[in-house]
């Protein structure tokens, strides 16, 4: 395994699992059914880290961009 191939395999890793804070403190804030539900206006807000968490979840559109360049064939 290369090294650029490695370090995407890891990135994958981590951009997958981003999400799971975001989603645990949407299930203790909100319950498990609130938090499969639709949000409404009248849902508890969220505690102030999981947005910025949520705006690192903006990795998966990165990855699409840059990880055909870990892919190369030709290098």
């Amino acid at each position: 395994m290369t090294r650029e191939l490695f370090w995407l395999t890891l990135t994958v890793i981590l951009t997958g699992v981003l999400w799971i804070p975001y989603i645990l403190n949407r299930c203790q804030i909100r319950g498990l059914t609130g938090a499969m539900a639709n949000p409404s206006r009248n849902d508890k807000p969220h505690a102030e880290w999981p947005p910025a968490d949520v705006r690192a979840g903006h990795a998966i559109e990165n990855l699409i961009l840059f990880a055909p360049a870990g892919l190369d064939p030709q290098r």
